[in-house]
């Protein structure tokens, strides 16, 4: 009797099993915690941690991720130790995900078989998520920053000749330029010079020299502080009259504002953004009043970049029920209706998000929201 009891044990039993492989089990908390890796460059976006971290603190007290808190593995994003910062990662640390690389010239450098989640602060749409096929885009790409800012220039500043300054091999600055350069002509502008710097450059008298000759309606500066005030700084000096604009490499408020001994020369600046901070969207509301009260300031794009990053993963790692990393990016790649700090309607077939892209003001010297475009632009990731 006792041996008929054991059979019939054994067999419901492997009848259960069976049937897990065949059906989706409710997942069962356990304790622990999941390590994240992210990347911070030293001395540049410091929002973007913030933003991190603010979703963090969001999530570990909801629960975690699979009931499991959330760890953050934080490390400078530093050219000479990338590599051995991504093996860090890995092989010692085994964290289930990557929030960042912040810079585009660092992300096309990540080995096309390193399988994991990335969720890159860059945007370049051109090599970026062709480097990895586990890297997505948060923000939205350069070229759709580009197509939109370029749009502006002529719809709204009636625009019809530009300049475009970028800092020289630097792979996002190279195709943000590239989109707008193609933007602006199908819109009938006319491109009357283009022109680059060194990274560290502090002087541009040959630029400069160029584009006062020519006086273009606006100069399209693909590029970054603390190069960006120094170079509108000395065009004012020199009597240049164009509105500067640019794209979401200035959204850095502490090198922007922080270069100049008087930020004058800097008024009427426009760059892009992927934060709407004039929204009424509950998700965007909650963010920004939550940023605000944790760290005393205005959130900007890339900290909602970062934000967004970690809930993502989040919600990629809960749809796939593992961490298993081929599970997370296929999840990742079927996220839709994402609402957070931005919102993304969907990825596209180059794991680039679907989303809005706002306009950013310098004006009394403080930057200001100015418009935002909710719908992408077309052929924006071609």
């Amino acid at each position: 009797m006792l041996r008929k009891i054991v059979m019939i044990l054994i067999m419901v039993f492997s009848s259960v099993i069976m049937g897990c492989e065949r059906m989706q089990v409710p997942l069962i908390p356990v304790k622990g915690t999941l390590k994240v890796g992210v990347l911070q460059p030293p001395s540049y976006y410091p929002s973007y941690t913030k933003g991190v971290e603010l979703a963090q603190a969001e999530i570990n007290q909801s629960g975690g991720i699979l009931g499991m808190d959330v760890a953050l593995v934080q490390r400078d994003e530093r050219t000479d130790t990338f590599a051995e910062t991504l093996t860090e990662f890995v092989e010692v640390e085994k964290v289930v995900g990557l929030i960042g690389p912040v810079f585009s010239s660092h992300a096309v450098r990540i080995a096309p078989d390193l399988q994991l989640p990335i969720l890159a602060g860059a945007t370049d749409a051109n090599r970026v998520t062709q480097t990895n096929d586990f890297i997505f885009l948060v923000g939205g790409s350069n070229a759709l920053h580009a197509q939109h800012i370029a749009q502006f220039a002529v719809s709204q500043l009636r625009s019809q000749t530009a300049a475009m300054v970028w800092q020289a091999d630097d792979v996002y600055s190279m195709g943000l330029v590239d989109a707008f350069d193609v933007r602006f002509q199908e819109l009938s502008g006319d491109i009357v010079g283009r022109h680059t710097y060194q990274v560290g450059a502090t002087t541009f008298t040959e630029q400069l020299t160029s584009i006062h000759a020519l006086q273009p309606d606006v100069v399209f500066l693909a590029s970054f502080p603390p190069e960006v005030p120094l170079f509108i700084e000395a065009a004012r000096d020199m009597g240049i009259e164009s509105v500067f604009i640019g794209g979401d490499g200035m959204e850095d408020p502490e090198n922007m504002l922080g270069t100049l001994t008087d930020n004058t020369p800097l008024e009427g600046t426009y760059y892009t953004t992927n934060l709407d901070l004039t929204s009424d969207n509950p998700n965007i509301r909650q963010f920004t009043d939550a940023y605000q009260s944790e760290y005393g300031e205005t959130p900007d794009g890339v900290a909602a970049s970062g934000y967004d990053a970690l809930h993502l993963l989040k919600v990629a790692i809960e749809a796939a029920g593992t961490t298993e990393p081929v599970a997370v990016r296929d999840a990742l790649a079927k996220v839709t209706n994402y609402s957070g700090a931005t919102y993304i309607a969907n990825f596209d077939v180059n794991r680039h998000p679907v989303k809005g892209v706002g306009i950013m003001k310098i004006e009394n010297g403080m930057i200001a929201p100015h418009t935002f475009v909710s719908q992408d632009a077309p052929n924006a990731s071609e």
